[in-house]
């Protein structure tokens, strides 16, 4: 972009967007050629009673592809991927602290992203680390379950990580059909007839599991007690490699959150 400025001043007024990616980068490009740092960048469904002031940021195509442009070219490309790899984390307050590392960006250019030692961009990268992190466990933390010929399976990440684990169960699961519905960000994977797509879905009910699925089901929780040798166990280090955050969608331990429901 051109006719950056300098530096941006701090403002009492709060942008409001509606929660995309091209809906952010408009922000900053508001932010940018307005030349203000707004007090705090939020989406419309959580825009706050308050006494500042309170601007809605259209989506504006145009201005998004400027913005996203830019990134590579006056910073690298390295600044894009951490931008839209932290834009999906739970990073509090994520969208200001993104735009506080490309207006930095934008006056110091690619070597910002090799000053770790930086506030904004170790921010920035301990977010990236814990949504790869968690993106990294959930493909082995998945359990489907057969529902009418079709795989099924919840997940409640706290990061919105169905772009980073899409490919994976798309190789692996090349000749099925399924979908994984994420419950925090209300939004499913879905793959069918060698299409996958990402899906905006507020709630989902599953069918019941037929009695097929429940045998496969028994047996995978007999085999997983099974094996576990008793003089070893080792809740805490289960923990460790297994959070317990995960459990309520993990067949073979959700038992473990409710022990009244085994009596």
């Amino acid at each position: 972009m051109s006719g950056i400025k300098p530096l941006a001043a701090p403002a009492d007024v709060i942008y409001i967007y509606d929660g995309s990616f091209d809906g952010f980068l408009s922000c900053v490009f508001e932010s940018v050629y307005s030349g203000e740092l707004p007090f705090a960048i939020l989406r419309e469904e959580d825009a706050p009673l308050t006494l500042i002031d309170v601007r809605a940021i259209l989506t504006d195509s145009v201005k998004a592809e400027r913005v996203r442009a830019s990134i590579p070219s006056k910073i690298s490309g390295r600044a894009m991927e951490l931008v839209t790899t932290v834009f999906c984390s739970c990073l509090e307050k994520k969208e200001l602290k993104i735009l506080e590392f490309l207006l930095q960006g934008y006056r110091e250019g690619g070597k910002l992203c090799f000053k770790l030692g930086d506030a904004v961009v170790a921010t920035l990268l301990d977010a990236e680390k814990h949504l790869l992190r968690e993106a990294h466990l959930l493909k082995g933390f998945v359990r489907f379950a057969d529902v009418g010929g079709a795989l099924v399976a919840a997940i409640t990440p706290k990061n919105y990580i169905l772009p980073f684990i899409a490919e994976h169960f798309v190789l692996r699961y090349d000749n099925e059909q399924f979908m994984i519905f994420d419950k925090t960000n209300k939004t499913a994977l879905v793959y069918q007839n060698g299409k996958a797509e990402i899906l905006r879905i507020d709630y989902v009910t599953f069918p019941e599991i037929s009695e097929n699925e429940a045998r496969y089901q028994a047996l995978w929780k007999q085999f997983y007690n099974t094996i576990a040798i008793e003089g070893r166990e080792n809740p805490r280090c289960r923990m460790t490699h297994m959070p317990k955050r995960y459990w309520e969608n993990m067949l073979e331990v959700s038992d473990l959150l409710h022990p009244a429901r085994e009596r």
